[in-house]
C-alpha cells in the first residue's frame, strides 16, 4: 500500500505544478509580449515533467505611441541590461532623458550600431526595423532569431536568456516590424481557466485516493482479523 502512495504523490505534485504554471500564465495576461508556459511529458521518460514556452504570437494592437513596435512572426529585440544581453518580445519603448531608446525596465534597446540614440524628432520605423527621424535614416533595430529556440529560458521582467551556442543566434530574416503597435500576451483566458479547473479537479481526485489508501492501510495495521 505504501509503495502505491508514491505514484499518487507524484501525481499530486504534477497537478500542483500545472496549477502554478496556469496561475502564472493568467497573472500575465496583460503583460505585453508575454509567452505562456506549457507542461508536457518526455516521450521516452513518461515520469519526466517538462516545461516549455509557447512562442506562438499574441494579438497585435495599435497604441498610437510613436516609440512602440511589434514583431509580426519570429524574432526578439536585443536588450542591453546590467546583467548582460537579454531578449524580449515586448516592444513598449520610450525615450530616456539622455536620448536613449529604452524598454519598460529602463534598459537600452540595441540597434545594429549598438544602443539606439534619438533626438526626439519626427520618428518613423519601417517594416525592416529601419529608424528615421525627421526624414533622415539612422540606426536599425537589431532583431535576432534562434536556431534552437528550445534553449531560450525565461529570466523574469519579460526577458529571455539564450543558453545555446552563440553561433546559433541569428539576425532575423523576413522582418515585419509594425510601428505604433504592441504585441499582447498570447494567453487565452478561457482556455487557461478550463485547464486550471481540470488541474484542480485532478489534484482533488489524487488527494482523495491518497486518503482512501491511508485509511485502508490503517485498518490493515490495526485490525488483526484482516490478516
Amino acid at each position: 500500500m505504501i509503495s502505491g502512495n508514491y505514484g499518487l504523490v507524484d501525481g499530486s505534485l504534477v497537478q500542483q505544478l500545472r496549477f502554478e504554471t496556469l496561475s502564472n500564465n493568467l497573472a500575465n495576461v496583460n503583460t505585453d509580449g508575454f509567452k505562456k508556459d506549457i507542461i508536457s511529458f518526455d516521450v521516452a521518460l513518461s515520469s519526466k515533467i517538462m516545461t516549455s514556452v509557447d512562442l506562438s504570437p499574441g494579438p497585435v494592437v495599435n497604441t498610437g505611441n510613436k516609440f512602440d513596435v511589434a514583431l509580426i512572426g519570429p524574432g526578439f529585440f536585443k536588450i542591453q541590461t546590467p546583467s548582460g544581453i537579454r531578449y524580449s518580445r515586448n516592444g513598449a519603448f520610450s525615450l530616456s532623458r539622455d536620448g536613449m531608446l529604452v524598454n519598460q525596465n529602463g534598459d537600452q534597446v540595441l540597434g545594429q550600431n549598438g544602443p539606439i540614440t534619438l533626438i526626439g524628432g519626427d520618428l518613423s520605423i519601417g517594416h525592416d526595423g529601419q529608424i528615421s527621424e525627421n526624414g533622415s535614416p539612422g540606426d536599425k533595430l537589431l532583431i535576432v532569431d534562434f536556431k534552437e529556440p528550445r534553449f531560450l529560458r525565461k529570466e523574469g521582467m519579460n526577458y529571455y536568456v539564450y543558453e545555446g551556442k552563440a553561433q546559433d543566434i541569428l539576425t532575423a530574416e523576413k522582418l515585419d516590424v509594425q510601428h505604433h503597435y504592441i504585441e499582447k500576451s498570447n494567453v487565452n483566458v478561457t482556455e487557461e481557466m478550463i485547464r486550471m479547473v481540470e488541474a484542480f479537479r485532478a489534484f482533488e481526485s489524487v488527494q482523495k485516493a491518497i486518503q482512501n489508501t491511508d485509511e485502508i492501510t490503517s485498518k490493515l495495521v490495526n485490525d488483526p482479523e484482516l490478516y
